[in-house]
């Protein structure tokens, strides 16, 4: 069986930025973090110069690592048809971020729920029976603020124009919401949520099965 190669050693256009990720590590213009240290990732593809006329694209890869050290992948294209030569850079940059990170991060979220312990992306804490959703009680001047847990099968879960929204099926009210461009892991949690949307394994972690 052949084996793919996922390392990535290229320079940005427009910012000539220095990438070089492996196994090991992802480095940008000297600035390293290796793979095991990095918390979270955040990534997307933005229109620059307004959604009714945009005049380009700005491409952004955030990564997170201990002691909260970041690094950042910036570029941007004077254009916005579709596959131009920057979503190719980006797609490439992407592969390995996905391969040596995204992968490692969602296998993690996933040992936690297996554990029975939580984590918590954004404001919005996860655990292995469900989701702390918010939501508002009461009427105008004396609505308060309450957090309840919502079981995986009482949730949905969609994307719509890059922010992911989880519900609960009995009351919208209780809801959470997560920008896969701004809140660190929401693009991991969004695959997270489609892995376990699969063969049953959210009925399977309601009942304290591992998945």
């Amino acid at each position: 069986m052949q084996t793919h190669n996922f390392d990535v050693d290229i320079t940005t256009p427009s910012t000539n930025q220095k990438i070089k990720i492996n196994k090991d590590f992802i480095e940008v213009n000297n600035d390293k973090i290796a793979c095991e240290d990095v918390k979270a990732v955040k990534y997307g593809v933005s229109l620059l110069g307004g959604t009714k006329k945009p005049n380009g694209k700005e491409y952004n890869i955030d990564i997170l690592g201990k002691n909260d050290k970041t690094i950042s992948i910036r570029f941007k294209s004077n254009k916005v048809e579709d596959l131009l030569e920057e979503d190719h850079t980006y797609y490439y940059i992407m592969s390995g971020v996905w391969q040596y990170v995204k992968k490692y991060l969602v296998s993690h979220f996933i040992e936690v729920l297996n554990n029975k312990s939580d984590f918590s992306v954004g404001n919005t804490q996860i655990t292995h029976q469900g989701f702390m959703l918010e939501y508002s009680s009461g009427f105008l001047f004396w609505k308060k603020q309450k957090i309840e847990l919502v079981p995986w099968a009482n949730l949905k879960y969609y994307l719509n124009k890059g922010i992911l929204y989880v519900e609960s099926l009995d009351d919208r009210s209780k809801k959470a919401t997560f920008s896969l461009h701004h809140d660190w892991n929401a693009v991991v949690l969004n695959t997270l949520l489609h892995y376990l949307w699969q063969d049953h394994r959210k009925e399977k972690l309601a009942k304290g099965q591992e998945i």
